[in-house]
């Protein structure tokens, strides 16, 4: 079991892009813990399962 996430959001356009977790087969709630702005643009956020 996952209690936490934590994504890496990086500025750019890659096209259709990718799930990052197709398996999962339906939408689950997370509440925003904390999220970091970089000088160079990257996003960390971290989440914790509701």
């Amino acid at each position: 079991m996952v209690d936490e996430h934590r994504l890496w959001v990086l500025p750019a356009v890659t096209g259709k892009g990718a799930a990052l977790f197709p398996e999962l087969g339906e939408a689950r709630r997370l509440r925003l813990i904390t999220s970091t702005a970089f000088p160079s643009g990257i996003l960390e956020l971290r989440y914790a399962a509701s």
